[in-house]
């Protein structure tokens, strides 16, 4: 079972059989009635009920029974606030905080106490909590990328310029390509593929992938299958089969 929102998205199943794969979005895995297991490409297997799994970092994750996974836009606030809290290693076991209220709601799923749209609005709330206030000291010498993504939050629905964003933070536009890329470690260019990926979605589930790759600006079927399983880790076709 698949949800989607402008700034993460959530996936509900059981993973016996993945592969290594790496991508763009933050991940969060939490599982209720069994561990899991978390290998990391070159390292030992991992076992543990709740992780966090950096961009870019290539690993498999294996659950023998039901999984919450949360992939999350490391260039949203919320995504942001977690590089901050988790972002310096390649995977780490959350705290106790977060994974409890994850926990808990997938639990009150699994005994059918709340259905899957309740869920998601459950799983958005607690996501809202870590949302970045941009007000701690972490944020001192980063303040105008951290303008440019609070702006590129509130104005999601729009088709954003470069030179838009970049003049919100009083920066030419080539020094804001490099010190967004400084401080997030990713490329203006990325929070709008993920923009475009997610508005196509609905489109998705209802045409063709050839398509929706036109429709929604990519070059052709190729580009918008690479692009999309190099942000989800999940090829259009896993999402439409399981939809």
């Amino acid at each position: 079972m698949f949800h989607f929102d402008k700034n993460f998205g959530l996936f509900i199943g059981k993973l016996k059989e993945n592969l290594y794969h790496k991508h763009y979005a933050l991940q969060i895995s939490v599982s209720v009635k069994s561990n899991m297991g978390l290998t990391i490409k070159g390292e030992n297997e991992i076992l543990g009920k709740s992780f966090f799994i950096n961009s870019k970092v290539e690993h498999k994750l294996i659950s023998e029974s039901n999984q919450l996974t949360v992939l999350v836009n490391p260039l949203s606030s919320i995504g942001h606030q977690f590089h901050l809290q988790f972002g310096k290693s390649n995977f780490t076991l959350i705290n106790e905080n977060l994974s409890d209220k994850l926990i808990e709601t997938l639990n009150k799923f699994e005994t059918s106490e709340i259905d899957f749209e309740k869920l998601c609005e459950l799983i958005s709330q607690v996501l809202s909590e870590y949302q970045c206030t941009c007000e701690s000291e972490n944020h001192f010498d980063e303040q105008r990328i951290i303008n440019a993504i609070k702006y590129m939050d509130a104005n999601f629905e729009k088709v954003l310029s470069l030179e838009e964003v970049a003049e919100k933070c009083f920066l030419s536009p080539t020094r804001f390509l490099h010190l967004f890329k400084e401080k997030t470690n990713l490329t203006f260019r990325r929070y709008q593929l993920w923009n475009k990926l997610i508005k196509s979605l609905p489109f998705l589930v209802k045409n063709s992938i050839t398509k929706t790759a036109y429709t929604f600006g990519f070059s052709d079927h190729s580009h918008y299958t690479r692009t999309f399983k190099e942000t989800f880790g999940v090829t259009p076709k896993f999402l439409i089969t399981k939809t």
